[in-house]
């Protein structure tokens, strides 16, 4: 008996035993508002992922700081060790099974019988191999999740910057439109006064001006909303980010044509999201086929020892089998197929959706990039028009009412010019999403890393 009952102690011992972690949302409030853009960490962990050793904080930089801090991004990585757990549940063997058997013969010296009995499971059919091909394709879809949900945190702040880039530029402009106006107001209500001009003339130029405070005061709300929601893409309090003065000027640059051709091949070959579907498939086959071998029963090998009546027996029981009389796992394979058909069809859509997205996104693009070059002819031509009011101011031959109107009807175009610079900047981002892939000049980020950000 203590043969017996050693070894079993030992392999009670080896097992893994449980350790509460409770969570307390004390403490993660405190460690949420503790999060830093001048943490040490997140600075090692930017400059290990960009070309430069002490960057600014430039929308790739602070896209590299919203991948250490979110959470979405925790979740994901926690997923996919969960599907390499899997990958390793899968390839275990079944455990034998140890028995007892303890018998009472009534009416002889020795009533009593001992034994035992151990009992050996052999899968068939390779219905192992084939679980760990499911597994390990399902663990890959997971890993292409993070740079799915990865994309998905660039994306959102991206679009946050460039909604900050443009209230911060268009708070400038209409700063600069205020006081135009304000001039004009001041000018117009004077000439009204003596006579020059209608009152009614003044009163348009008054309610103008408060148009323009209006339109300020939008502006200034837009940057406020846009900064609450940076923040909240990056995953830090908003004091944090106000603490710092992005470089934004990345979304003033003009991106270059981008080939149909190399975009649809781009959208086909490079989407995480359609690289998982075909993981996904993949396993679906992969239990397919488990399925199909599942119709092929296991056999089981039993060995035993008794001690009967002074006498030791030993018994071998080979090709102990499961016979399948009521069933041959017809109702798993049917639900397996229409499992893969399932796969199948994603993958055909979400293919459908890309090309059709990057179609469109390509069409905006093109439709941006031309009307922000032909604001620009405009703009030229408007900047030697406003250079020939100031030579005829100078001359006496116009008055300052005159050019500040210029003034004014100069900086409406370029808010026009603002607005056409922005929305190529969103087709940008359009095409991006479509994409799955930077098209701005900067670093190459890599969605795919699974490693915990922080320490």
């Amino acid at each position: 008996m203590q043969k017996i009952l050693f070894p079993a102690l030992a392999l009670l011992a080896s097992c893994t035993t449980y350790h509460p972690e409770p969570l307390a949302p004390a403490q993660m409030l405190a460690a949420f508002e503790a999060r830093d853009l001048n943490d040490p960490h997140l600075r090692q962990y930017i400059c290990a992922h960009s070309n430069n050793s002490y960057p600014g904080w430039t929308p790739d930089t602070l896209t590299l700081a919203a991948f250490y801090y979110s959470t979405e991004l925790d979740a994901t990585r926690a997923h996919y060790s969960a599907s390499l757990a899997a990958v390793e549940s899968a390839g275990e063997r079944p455990n034998p099974t140890l028995s007892l058997p303890t018998q009472y013969t009534a009416a002889t010296p020795k009533p009593w019988t001992y034994g035992l009995a151990l009992d050996i499971p052999i899968e068939t059919a390779g219905k192992r191999g084939y679980r760990i091909a499911q597994a390990q394709q399902l663990s890959n879809a997971a890993q292409r999740a993070i740079g799915q949900t990865a994309w998905k945190v660039r994306s959102q702040l991206h679009a946050a910057l460039l909604d900050l880039y443009a209230s911060q530029q268009r708070e400038n402009l209409l700063q600069q439109q205020v006081g135009l106006q304000q001039e004009l107001e001041a000018m117009t209500g004077q000439r009204a006064r003596q006579g020059e001009v209608s009152p009614a003339e003044a009163n348009q130029q008054r309610m103008a001006l408060m148009r323009a405070e209006s339109d300020l005061a939008t502006a200034h709300q837009s940057g406020l909303d846009a900064r609450s929601r940076v923040a909240n893409a990056i995953g830090i309090p908003l004091a944090a980010f106000e603490a710092i003065n992005p470089d934004l000027s990345q979304f003033e640059r003009t991106p270059p044509a981008i080939p149909a051709g190399s975009a649809r091949r781009e959208a086909i070959l490079n989407r995480a999201d359609l690289r998982a579907a075909l993981d996904d498939y993949e396993a679906s086959q992969a239990a397919l086929q488990l399925e199909i071998a599942r119709q092929y029963p296991n056999l089981s090998l039993g060995m035993g020892y008794s001690f009967d009546q002074g006498q030791d027996k030993y018994s071998l029981t080979p090709g102990v089998v499961n016979l399948p009389l009521f069933n041959h796992n017809q109702g798993a394979i049917a639900q397996a197929q229409a499992q893969r058909k399932e796969a199948a069809v994603k993958v055909e859509a979400l293919q459908e959706q890309a090309i059709n997205a990057t179609a469109s996104a390509l069409r905006n693009y093109d439709a941006a990039r031309q009307r922000l070059n032909l604001l620009d002819r405009l703009a030229a031509n408007q900047s030697a028009a406003r250079e020939a009011d100031q030579r005829a101011f100078a001359s006496g031959e116009t008055d300052r009412l005159a050019v500040r109107q210029a003034d004014l009807a100069a900086s409406l175009d370029t808010l026009s010019h603002l607005d056409a610079q922005v929305q190529l900047q969103q087709a940008l981002l359009q095409l991006e999403n479509a994409l799955q892939r930077p098209l701005q000049d900067g670093h190459r980020l890599s969605f795919t890393d699974s490693g915990d950000r922080r320490p």
